[in-house]
């Protein structure tokens, strides 16, 4: 099977804030806390090279969003605070960074990079580029056949030609792509939809997604005939559902269509996806209790964050099997 890697680029100059257990200072990621992360065993791995807490943090949630494994490409030698002076002409990285020969050596490799079928690579632009590190790193690994899909955020510069310069290292077979930038101050929900969006997921598990106001939702579907009905809707074609706000505790539309029921008490949860009286669609971001049948939950997203995505008046969701 034709492995995919994707390759994530992300976010920061130089920080130097201290990243305590479960919390992260950032001057340019609106995110304080880290996930938990569990040992997943999956064929996806997010690989990410970090001086600061804002690398980090974005491969955490990244990797937590999508289950996959974590690694974190370490240096032989540490770069200290003295070594990420850019101001300092004479500095590790300065140096590094203008020697088109340099190749940082790593303290070490992933174990068996060939059982992963994605990889989700992090690193901040260091002047203009990718840190000389990643070119160590991509040099040493088997990227026959790869899709590489740069993601970057800096501090300030551009894409550039950062992803051009990295292409140039892997094998005549990879297939890459364009690089995208985001900006600073972006939160974890947004890398939660970005990941998600990425369609990165089991393919065991029947799964649809909730198009919101630019965010992509994953919702993992029940185990009834309601939700099997709706996904064989879907694998037919999208279906957008105009919604309106009730109760402030959901948000709910008419589907167009009946699809069977399967009622029962329920006391819903942030995140619950829900069919109410056969055939509205009912997405709440509160506590409510009635006899509904649930079609899902939307995973990886807070209440504070589906709050936020869905708004507080009218709202188009559209369904589909497609991130």
């Amino acid at each position: 099977m034709k492995r995919l890697f994707i390759l994530f680029l992300c976010l920061a100059l130089f920080g130097s804030a201290a990243l305590a257990e479960d919390a992260v200072s950032s001057a340019t990621l609106s995110v304080t806390a880290l996930p938990e992360l569990k040992a997943a065993e999956s064929p996806v791995l997010v690989a990410y090279f970090s001086t600061d807490d804002t690398i980090r943090a974005a491969a955490y949630i990244v990797a937590d969003t999508l289950s996959a494994d974590l690694f974190e490409i370490q240096p032989a030698e540490p770069y200290t605070d003295e070594d990420l002076n850019y101001r300092d002409s004479g500095s590790r990285a300065t140096v590094e960074q203008r020697d088109s020969m340099a190749r940082p050596a790593l303290s070490t490799l992933p174990d068996n990079i060939s059982q992963y079928d994605t990889l989700i690579l992090g690193y901040p632009i260091w002047w203009g580029q990718a840190p000389k590190i990643i070119y160590t790193f991509l040099e040493s690994i088997d990227t026959t056949n790869l899709t590489i899909i740069p993601f970057c955020t800096s501090g300030s510069s551009g894409v550039g030609a950062s992803d051009t310069n990295l292409y140039a290292l892997t094998d005549s077979s990879a297939v890459w792509r364009r690089a995208v930038r985001i900006d600073n101050g972006n939160t974890e929900e947004n890398i939660r939809a970005w990941a998600s969006s990425l369609g990165i997921f089991k393919e065991e598990a029947n799964v649809f997604y909730l198009h919101v106001n630019d965010a992509v939702l994953p919702v993992t579907s029940s185990d009834n005939s309601s939700a099997e009905a709706l996904l064989e809707l879907l694998r037919q074609g999208d279906i957008s559902v105009s919604m309106r706000d009730y109760g402030n505790f959901e948000k709910v539309g008419p589907l167009g269509t009946n699809l069977p029921r399967n009622d029962e008490d329920i006391t819903t949860t942030p995140g619950d996806v829900i069919l109410y009286q056969g055939n509205q669609i009912t997405i709440y971001y509160d506590v409510n209790r009635w006899d509904f049948t649930k079609l899902g939950h939307i995973d990886g997203i807070s209440q504070a964050e589906l709050k936020s995505i869905l708004g507080s008046g009218d709202v188009t969701a559209v369904l589909s099997v497609n991130p």
